[in-house]
């Protein structure tokens, strides 16, 4: 009868620590999908501001500053489709559907992804800067003030895509630390996987 009872209360303590680290987990998923909807929130804010001024101003403008609102509005409708299918990817997501490795996965993922576009983004500052330079050396009647404009626009984009990448990975990293507790049971050695709990 001892036994039984030892038996039974050792697995009702294993099931409540396997229950709270689901528990555990499922949060620490609901806050990173948090992250990533308030991140695509930004995205599209940024992009709405930019096509509604990029159209109301390029008529109103000439030379290179019709060019100019004219790439901000076309940039920023592929910001808005980006925008708008992270958001509703994500709102789809139910953070309960994952598991300790496909949690860790998606979280350094995304971080990832965000690295590599800051890289871009690099890239894309760069190509508007030639643009730019270029347009000196171009003929008036090759119109330099598109090359100006356009090259103008896209290093503001690229400068703001930059610090957006950058910044929301920084912000995602910073709960990599949260995924410690999560891991703190987990022992793995040479043909073993195990958890172990600490009462």
């Amino acid at each position: 009868m001892r036994k039984l009872f030892i038996l039974v209360a050792l697995w009702t303590a294993c099931c409540t620590w396997s229950f709270a680290q689901g528990l555990d987990l499922e949060q620490f998923n609901q806050n990173r999908l948090t992250q990533q909807k308030r991140a695509m929130t930004v995205l599209g804010s940024w992009a709405v501001g930019n096509i509604a001024l990029g159209l109301a101003l390029q008529n109103t403008n000439d030379g290179q500053n019709k060019y100019f609102h004219q790439m901000n509005a076309g940039w920023n409708a592929v910001n808005l489709v980006i925008a708008g299918l992270g958001y509703w990817g994500v709102s789809r997501t139910d953070p309960a559907a994952f598991d300790l490795l496909s949690t860790i996965n998606e979280q350094h993922r995304f971080q990832k992804i965000l690295l590599f576009n800051a890289g871009l983004d690099i890239g894309y500052m760069a190509g508007g800067a030639y643009l730019i330079e270029r347009a000196k050396n171009t003929a008036p009647e090759d119109n330099p003030d598109r090359l100006r404009g356009f090259g103008q626009s896209i290093v503001l984009q690229g400068a703001f895509l930059f610090v957006f990448d950058v910044t929301t990975a920084y912000i995602l990293s910073r709960s990599n630390a949260d995924l410690g507790p999560l891991l703190s049971g987990l022992s793995i050695g040479p043909g073993m996987l195990g958890w172990r709990a600490t009462f």
